[in-house]
């Protein structure tokens, strides 16, 4: 191996290592803002799910939360029964941002839960 071929391996493999290099670091850009993308979801999907407020007078169900801008999953609001069976369908469709309020007479029903579920998240809550 001459002078020459050892310089030109030399300048080669530099070029290889700088290129895995720029790789390596286009890699943990694009990692991090996908991680930020999905936190910013399932920050959206928190406020949806820890904004459900429920209220229960007289056999009368008052459901209400709020729908973060841009949210566009089927929000299914149900009442169930005691074994987790679903006794009445309040939603099951996208909904408008802002908030979003669900009343349900719900004194002839053997009502014992309100469970919101969108995508990822499922919440139940007991009402009596």
């Amino acid at each position: 191996m001459t002078a020459d071929n050892f310089q030109r391996f030399l300048e080669n493999a530099a070029s290889a290592l700088l290129l895995m290099l720029f790789v390596l670091v286009v890699w943990i850009i694009l990692k991090r803002m996908s991680s930020a993308m999905r936190k910013d979801v399932i920050a959206a999907q928190s406020a949806l799910v820890d904004g459900l407020i429920v209220n229960v007078e007289r056999g009368v169900i008052t459901i209400a939360f709020n729908v973060p801008q841009g949210w566009s999953h089927p929000c299914h609001v149900r009442i169930l029964d005691a074994s987790r069976g679903t006794v009445k369908i309040l939603n099951a469709a996208p909904l408008d941002s802002g908030l979003q309020s669900f009343t349900c007479d719900a004194s002839e029903l053997e009502a014992a839960f309100i469970s919101l579920e969108t995508e990822g998240q499922k919440l139940e809550r007991r009402l009596f």
